[in-house]
């Protein structure tokens, strides 16, 4: 059994007309092959397992754990996604127009409250949206409602897509923090602080 890292495209920028961020590093990722050469339109293993005993087959279930829907949203945010230059740093990339500064909160809610976060990519790149500590359900994407109830804690918000998700806070207070999932975009920006409060009052400052 082989674990590959299979290609995939998140877009490009268009000022770097195909290099770096185009589809090197943060274009098509330092295993996408435009840090490491070769085809990167190959698949690249990472590991292979093998064994030599007899296994049994078992069957596969014929029905999942049923998902039970989150309550209506009490309350609706909005997060967009994108990318700039900015002074003295070049390209940063944002969620609602700012970068990650570990000093601020980005996002307050009150404990046991349900939200719908809807993530909008404004961008020419994809960001897989990744939220700490709370899973979530995704509600609808461009529209579109989710063929099925699943939990989640990362989503991938493709270049002009808007995905509604779902969240309910209902375990820990404290802070945590959501980001986009691409180490590069991360640490570029792409991160924004979540507190959690037993206050019944709520506010997205983001």
């Amino acid at each position: 059994y082989r674990l590959l890292n299979l290609p995939y495209q998140l877009g490009g920028m268009w000022m770097m007309g195909g290099g770096m961020m185009g589809g090197g590093m943060m274009g098509g990722g330092m295993m996408g092959g435009g840090m490491m050469g070769g085809d990167r339109n190959a698949p690249i293993t990472l590991a292979t397992v093998t064994y030599g005993e007899s296994t049994t087959a078992v069957p596969l279930p014929e029905q999942l754990l049923p998902v039970p829907a989150f309550p209506t949203a009490q309350q609706t945010r909005r997060f967009t996604l994108n990318h700039g230059m900015a002074p003295g740093m070049g390209m940063v990339f944002m969620i609602n127009g700012r970068g990650f500064d570990h000093q601020r909160i980005d996002t307050q809610v009150a404990l046991g409250a349900v939200e719908d976060w809807e993530l909008v990519n404004t961008g020419v790149m994809d960001h897989p949206f990744h939220l700490h500590v709370n899973p979530f359900q995704i509600i609808s994407r461009n529209g579109l409602a989710a063929p099925y109830l699943a939990w989640k804690d990362t989503v991938v918000v493709k270049a002009g897509e808007t995905v509604r998700i779902r969240l309910k806070f209902k375990d820990f207070a404290g802070k945590t923090v959501y980001h986009c999932h691409i180490l590069d975009h991360e640490e570029l920006g792409m991160m924004g602080i979540l507190k959690i409060s037993d206050a019944a009052a709520s506010s997205n400052r983001g």
